[in-house]
């Protein structure tokens, strides 16, 4: 999309941005998912004590409900440190060896 239409010229630079965007978009997906699995999982389970969730489901409905919705993203600038930068690594890599393949 970013050489259709000719924002960016194919090259390094071009591969960088687009792969930090990709890095990006999937921790704005999988934050909430995360945040989710890991509270799911740091229930402490008691003998006679009702859990306060019933599953994953009822774990997001609760916490949208208790903290708002941006509560789904606690830990995003970790999130977004540790994915971005190897987004950008694996898919600079992968183009430049595509483009040293090619030759072949």
């Amino acid at each position: 999309m970013i050489l259709e239409k000719g924002v960016m010229r194919d090259g390094i630079g071009t591969h960088m941005t687009a792969s930090f965007e990709t890095g990006f978009v999937a921790a704005v997906a999988s934050n909430p998912i995360d945040v989710i699995k890991t509270r799911v999982m740091n229930i402490k389970v008691v003998l006679g004590v009702e859990p306060p969730y019933t599953g994953a489901l009822d774990c997001a409905l609760k916490t949208v409900k208790a903290k708002g919705p941006m509560a789904l993203y606690k830990g995003f600038i970790p999130t977004i440190s540790r994915q971005g930068p190897f987004t950008v690594v694996l898919f600079v890599t992968l183009e430049q060896v595509r483009k040293l393949l090619k030759d072949f």
